[in-house]
This record gives structure tokens, sequence and C-alpha cells, in this order.
């Protein structure tokens, strides 16, 4: 679980950096399952980080067929809509949509 920690530590210090206003996690080859309690913690310690970055908009693109496929929600604390997606280039049009 460590491992999904620092992942997350590193791509917020990436947005504090960088203060982008879209985030994209391409996870159509993504094979890794977060361990118990890693989402709850992302809400509480990450999710801020990002709202507090500038973030308006967080896309993830997921593998063909994957349920979720268009739904949007703002998530847990966060002050920005995620979305999810099965194309990655409609997830860039997305993000860069006013």
């Amino acid at each position: 679980m460590a491992g999904s920690w620092q992942t997350l530590c590193l791509f917020a210090w990436e947005a504090e950096r960088a203060r982008p206003l879209g985030l994209l996690i391409d996870a159509v080859e993504f094979r890794h399952q977060f361990g118990p309690g890693v989402m709850e913690w992302r809400d509480a310690h990450i999710i801020p980080r990002y709202g507090a970055a500038g973030v308006r908009k967080f896309a993830f693109v997921m593998p063909t067929g994957f349920p979720n496929a268009g739904k949007e929600a703002v998530e847990g604390p966060a002050i920005f809509p995620t979305r999810w997606f099965v194309d990655r280039q409609e997830a860039f049009d997305w993000l860069g949509a006013p």
C-alpha cells in the first residue's frame, strides 16, 4: 500500500508544481488494485491538494467496456468533477472545454 500512497503524493506534488486546470490518469493498462483504506486516505489527503493547486476537472481513461464510462460526479471532498472515459481523445476534449 505504501507504493500507492507514494505515487498519489507524487502526482499531487506535480499538480501543485504545474498548477494545471485539468488532470488525466490513463488507466487503460493499469493492473494494480488499491489496498484497503487507500481511497479514503486519497479523499482526505490528496483530493484537497488537487483543488488547492487549481484543478477544475479530473479525467480517468479506462479500458473498453468499463461500466462507468461517461459517468461524471464530484466525488468526496473534491471541488471539481471527475469523469470516466474509454476514449483518450474524448477525455482530452472534455478537459480542454470551458
